[in-house]
């Protein structure tokens, strides 16, 4: 059985090449998963910050050059993770919000929100009869929310994203998805493996 020593030092080398052309070490990962990557990274991270300390390692080294490559490695095999969980979330569209009633879960959460500063006073003026009096209307005031149409659209477009981003980043990574997609991504992979002394069968405009 491996000791946990062998085990971190393999899993924070794992994302630095062992030779032949970035194309071969793409075509080495196929079959991990996104998951699997970001992992490693974050060993090798871990590794060398406990070996190179806050500063991080020496600027130009092969160690700060690992790292800068294993950084825009996880950006382009992460790629298409906007496609799974976008910036502009439906929910946040006008046309959502007037669907649900969104106005009203809005002042819902404004008056919680100015009750929980009451409730504080109460607190600290030791106001026991205040304090009970504040704390149900803040207990109905959840209520409200959490079963209002917004509340409950929004639960479930949240949990549709993060089982799509759960199935992007737990399916095996394909030989297709591996080659070069043509974008300026992928062209600063070619140069920070080129950093590490590698070369890429992938010719870069200057």
């Amino acid at each position: 059985m491996r000791s946990f020593k062998v085990y971190y030092e393999d899993r924070s080398t794992a994302l630095i090449p062992k030779g032949g052309t970035l194309e071969d070490f793409l075509r080495s990962l196929e079959g991990k998963t996104i998951s699997q990557i970001l992992d490693d990274s974050s060993y090798m991270r871990l590794y060398h910050g406990n070996k190179y300390g806050m500063r991080g390692a020496p600027e130009g080294s092969d160690a700060d050059n690992a790292d800068k490559f294993v950084r825009v490695l996880n950006r382009w095999v992460n790629r298409d993770i906007s496609q799974k969980r976008p910036k502009v979330r439906e929910y946040e569209t006008e046309e959502f919000k007037k669907e649900h009633n969104y106005d009203t879960y809005k002042e819902a959460r404004g008056k919680k929100a100015r009750l929980g500063m009451e409730r504080i006073k109460a607190r600290r003026a030791e106001d026991e009869d205040k304090l009970k009096e504040v704390q149900a209307k803040i207990d109905k005031l959840e209520d409200f929310i959490s079963n209002h149409a917004y509340q409950r659209g929004m639960s479930m477009i949240e949990r549709e994203y993060d089982d799509a981003v759960k199935e992007y980043h737990n399916s095996p990574l394909t030989y297709d998805y591996l080659k070069d997609d043509g974008s300026e991504l992928y062209n600063d992979l070619v140069t920070a493996f080129r950093e590490l002394g590698g070369d890429s069968e992938t010719v870069i405009d200057v």
